[in-house]
Parts: C-alpha cells; structure tokens; sequence
C-alpha cells in the first residue's frame, strides 16, 4: 500500500492571514470616525491615512485561496466542494448575520422596531460579511477555473491577469482620478465581466504562488511598493479636499496603488516564508494563529462596537495613537473569542 504523499504546509499564507486580518482590523478602526471628522483637520487625515495604508486585507485573503485551490495537488470534487466549503460558509454567514442582526436592533431598541425591522436587520446582517458571498461566487465557478488552469499555458494566464490589469484595476483607477462624465462613459464601453471582480486576484494568487514573475519585475513591484502606499495616501487627502467630498476609491482593492501593495506583500511573504521551517511550538502557534483569522474577521466588528459603547475608541486620545491601539485591542479580543468558540464542542468548527 502506497503513502500518501505529505504537502509541505506553506507557511507564508499563515503570515499573510494574519497580516490581512489584522489589517481589516486597522481599516475598520481608522473608518470609525472617518465621516465624521472634519476633512479639512488634521485628525481626519491621521485616520485617513491609516485607512489608505491598509487596503490590502480582502484582495490578501483571495489570493491565498487563489493560491491552494488552485494548486496542481489540490483536486476539486464538485460534491466535497459543495458539502464542505460552500455549505460551511453559508452556515457561518447565516449563523453572524443573525447574531449581527441581533445586536443591531439591540443598539436600536428593539421596542422602536416592528417585526419586519427585526427580520430586516437578522436578513441584512452586518455590511463586512460581504466577504462571504463574493468568496462563494469564486468558489462555485472554481471547477471551471481549476480545468482552465491546468490546461492553460502560461501565455493565456498572464493574458487573463493583463485584462484584469487594464479593464479592472486600470479602468477602476481612472475613474477614481477623473470626474469627467465623457470619461466615465468612454470607460464603460468595455466591460469584460469575467475578468473584472476578485476572480483576478484569485487567478493572480495562483500565479504568483506557482508560476511566478521574473526577478526585474519582482524588484519593480518591491520598488513600487512604499511609493505607491504614498501615492493612496496622498492622492485620497488631496482628491478629498480639493472636490470637498470624501473620496476613497484610489486606494480600494482595486486601486492601481492597492494593488501594487497587495503584489509586493504577497511576493515578500513567499520569498521569506515560502521555504521556512518553523519550530515545533512556533510552528503550532502559527497554524493556530491562521485557523483563528476568519473568526477575528467575523468578530472584529462587533469588539469595536462594544468597545466604543465603553468609552474606548479610536478618537480617546490622539488619534495618532488611538487608531493603533484600539486596532490592536480589538485584534486581540476578537482572537481570544475566535479561538474558544472554535473549540465549542460540535458546532464550533462549522460556525468560525
């Protein structure tokens, strides 16, 4: 009887996990009060200035899937594919949405809702579980991607990412620069729907993990990098306050600057995790770490509100400060709920 062969764990998507969760974290702290600052004060543009420089998270996340599920050694069966992954993520959406819904019309007062604002608020959930939906889309159409994949010369995959490149992040970038209607209407004659969306940055994860860029074009994405943080944090506090509304679309995930940061971090954790042998009990801290990443994504926005019902927000002190240590205690929190509920006897495993 032959042994399975065992897949070396590929530690630089642990570190990326815990790099994205935590930078969601930092994002949704840097928006608390992001709207209601004066956008013309210095401490709307600390806020806007963390929230710019941490707009990786989501496009991290779907690259990593990118990257396993489409991995030569991982095969797709439609009915594994359906009864565990799609069904395990429709269950934590249902299950948080309803929590979510919940603790909204508690903040609301349930007594100034009628029946169909209860049922309204369980159905909406909350707007952060958006992640799950569009991540259950990519896995729906995933058989399909996995044959093109494994038929696909390397050509035809850099082709597909060019589109994704010039009609997603090219043309998404463009109208975030411009105000133009004549524009705007030019930009959407082409509408190539099937590269548009985070299929490309799902289908660019498998790329960079098991294709590869050359060595130039990797130290020009790393050279890019810092600049084009610069670049979202600029040009968002510039746009801003030159067109006297809140302008945040340069630096979303598909951003041209986003998307340069979310290539260099991917490359960086590759390059210096990609091959890294861990201890045993580091090994087993990370894995940990990892497995923990969605619940802190699902909580985190929950920790925050009760938080900010207990006086501690990101605006308590200067926001310099503040913006980071909330982050950090929010991040915290939100992990030590991840990991017990993970561990309640039979449902915790199907509901984070």
């Amino acid at each position: 009887m032959k042994e399975k062969k065992e897949v070396k764990r590929a530690w630089q998507y642990d570190v990326l996990r815990i790099l994205a969760a935590f930078s969601v974290v930092m994002l949704h702290c840097a928006a608390q009060f992001w709207y209601s600052l004066d956008m013309y004060g210095n401490e709307w543009l600390v806020a806007n200035t963390y929230d710019a420089a941490s707009r990786f998270g989501v496009p991290i996340f779907v690259m990593i899937s990118g990257a396993l599920f489409l991995a030569p050694e991982y095969k797709v069966e439609i009915k594994r594919l359906y009864m565990h992954n799609i069904l395990r993520m429709v269950v934590i959406f249902v299950v948080w949405s309803c929590l979510y819904g919940i603790w909204d019309s508690y903040l609301l007062g349930f007594e100034n809702l009628d029946v169909k604002d209860v049922l309204r608020q369980l159905i909406k959930g909350r707007y952060h579980l958006w992640f799950i939906p569009m991540i259950l889309g990519i896995y729906m159409i995933l058989p399909v991607l996995k044959t093109w994949v494994e038929n696909a010369a390397r050509k035809q995959v850099e082709y597909i990412l060019a589109l994704f490149l010039i009609f997603q992040v090219g043309v998404w970038t463009l109208r975030a620069l411009t105000v133009t209607d004549e524009l705007h209407y030019m930009l959407d004659w082409v509408n190539i729907d099937i590269v548009c969306g985070y299929v490309g940055y799902f289908i660019m994860g498998y790329y960079l993990a098991h294709i590869g860029v050359s060595p130039r074009v990797k130290k020009t994405i790393y050279i890019l990098a810092i600049p084009a943080m610069i670049c979202n944090i600029v040009i968002s506090s510039m746009l801003t306050r030159q067109r006297g509304m809140l302008l945040g679309d340069i630096f979303d995930s598909f951003g041209l600057f986003t998307c340069i940061i979310v290539l260099a971090l991917f490359l960086w954790a590759k390059d210096c995790f990609g091959n890294a042998t861990p201890g045993k009990v580091s090994g087993a801290v990370l894995k940990e770490l990892s497995a923990d990443m969605l619940g802190v994504y699902i909580i985190h926005m929950f920790v925050q509100e009760t938080l900010e019902t207990l006086g501690i927000h990101t605006m308590m002190v200067n926001n310099i400060l503040g913006i980071p240590l909330v982050a950090v205690i929010c991040f915290s929190i939100s992990l030590l709920i991840a990991f017990l509920i993970r561990r309640i006897p039979k449902i915790g495993k199907y509901i984070l």
